[in-house]
């Protein structure tokens, strides 16, 4: 099978034997695919020119040989300025990247979350609230992969979330009225909090639940494995 011209971003890279990588990309209609670019890391001058082109948040056009989900890569080229993240905007498209390199199966088409993620690699250009543009993006995501909840109703008994009451979250589920006298753990979250974070209005408060509810979200889909990126936001010891 080959496949002409597909527009894609990168989500991750490894090398592959002595000159070539393995590239993850993103693409609109055929989701997360993997393929080997031969060549790229000898020394000659093609080979650095044609390497200089994969990088992250690069618009490309490539095409892709195979029936295997490891495909070869026969073309590819840029089609547009890159996004210019940097520090806390960059490590953020990092970690967007790996979770969708992580979450996505492959070849399975998801045009909606090709549209979302120029949306959040614009986003956190433009926007100085990082933190509520990966929450969209997360609660996006979720509800795309078919892993959503409502945020507004009790899953058990389908009554209206109210502001006074707490709500203990279950990621396969959603939000069930807390029991009475139950404990308070890290999986509880008031429903004003609630609430807030389905109006889009992130105050201080909404923004540390939806941090947290999107953390507890996501794990229940990653596994034990820990996320890479994250280990990017930790505050750098002084001694080092």
């Amino acid at each position: 099978m080959r496949i002409e011209s597909q527009p894609a971003y990168i989500l991750h890279t490894r090398n592959y034997r002595d000159s070539s990588l393995i590239v993850d990309f993103l693409t609109p209609d055929y989701g997360r695919v993997s393929g080997v670019v031969k060549g790229v890391r000898s020394n000659s001058k093609s080979a650095k020119q044609r390497r200089s082109i994969l990088q992250p948040f690069v618009s490309l056009l490539i095409s892709w040989s195979g029936k295997s989900e490891l495909k070869t890569i026969t073309q590819f080229e840029s089609r547009g300025v890159p996004i210019a993240l940097q520090g806390k905007q960059l490590f953020s498209g990092l970690y967007v990247n790996e979770l969708l390199s992580r979450l996505l199966q492959a070849d399975e088409q998801h045009s909606e979350i090709y549209t979302l993620y120029e949306w959040v690699s614009k986003s956190l250009l433009d926007n100085a609230t990082i933190d509520v543009v990966l929450r969209h993006f997360e609660l996006s995501l979720l509800s795309e992969l078919g892993y959503g909840f409502d945020l507004s109703a009790d899953s058990e008994s389908g009554a209206a979330l109210k502001a006074d009451q707490q709500y203990r979250f279950y990621p396969d589920r959603g939000f069930v009225l807390l029991e009475p006298n139950g404990p308070i753990t890290a999986s509880v979250f008031r429903g004003e909090d609630i609430l807030a974070i389905a109006s889009g209005d992130f105050n201080e408060p909404a923004r540390r639940a939806a941090k947290l509810l999107c953390r507890q979200a996501l794990q229940a889909h990653l596994g034990n494995k820990p996320l890479r990126s994250r280990e990017l936001f930790s505050p750098t010891p002084k001694n080092q």
